[in-house]
């Protein structure tokens, strides 16, 4: 394989920015709290240590291998590299878009607390939420969150105390406190939506969450519409590259 001088620099300078990523993620909210933080830093180091190999043997690193399985890599790294494009762009294009349509409900996603207390990301939801049951006074909120790690109470009991605190009439609000995960976010909620003669809901999460739960939610069964709730900008490169992983797998599991 042809070797590019300028390579070796552009790995290491890219893994220099998933290190420095990394320690901004982790000195802003503590070492390893935020999930899929440490990928950046396994990632960076992996494409430093490559830049480093390149640039002294003045060899690709793929030359070290017999050309047919070169060839596989290559190909496989192609069809990685399309993939991961054409997902993101569905990622951000739902994230952004709110449908006109609403749901009878409004299925709120739970996220992590911090011990009792709402987190930003959970908050700016819940903000979502009531803007929602302001704007259609005549529909439903479902909150859906089970008790997680180094969690005091259920996402969704806290979820619930945040609505009703915000002046949210407390028969509007219907809990789902047992799932653990997006999928059984929904799983358990569309048995709530069955009691409650619910034929439609507008699924609230974070943007880059909405993707693969409104695919989770078709995937079920569950008539729905997007209604996305913001993120913090130095969360969202973190959580946007999560989703790509996040939504593969529960592909390859709802095609098993």
């Amino acid at each position: 394989m042809k070797y590019y001088p300028w390579l070796p620099i552009v790995y290491i300078g890219i893994g220099l920015l998933c290190i420095l990523y990394f320690l901004i993620l982790s000195i802003t909210y503590g070492p390893f709290y935020i999930v899929f933080s440490e990928f950046f830093l396994f990632l960076g180091c992996i494409l430093i240590i490559i830049g480093f190999i390149e640039k002294k043997k003045k060899r690709h690193i793929l030359s070290y291998i017999q050309k047919s399985i070169r060839i596989f890599i290559e190909g496989i790294l192609i069809i990685a590299t399309i993939t991961f494009i054409s997902i993101q762009t569905c990622i951000l294009y739902q994230g952004t878009h709110t449908d006109d349509n609403h749901g009878e409900a409004a299925l709120i996603l739970g996220a992590q607390l911090n011990g009792s207390s709402i987190s930003r990301l959970l908050r700016y939801r819940l903000e979502c939420g009531i803007e929602f049951a302001n704007r259609y006074p005549d529909t439903y909120l479902i909150v859906s969150g089970g008790k997680g790690n180094n969690e005091h109470i259920s996402e969704a009991k806290a979820m619930k105390q945040y609505l009703i605190d915000h002046d949210i009439e407390e028969y509007r609000i219907l809990i789902e406190d047992r799932s653990k995960n997006t999928r059984e976010n929904l799983l358990y909620s569309k048995k709530i939506m069955k009691q409650n003669h619910i034929a439609s809901v507008s699924i609230i999460t974070n943007d880059f969450h909405m993707f693969r739960a409104n695919y989770l939610a078709h995937s079920q069964g569950i008539n729905s519409y997007r209604y996305p709730a913001k993120s913090d900008f130095d969360l969202s490169f973190n959580f946007y590259i999560r989703e790509f992983f996040g939504f593969i797998k529960d592909f390859i599991v709802n095609h098993l």
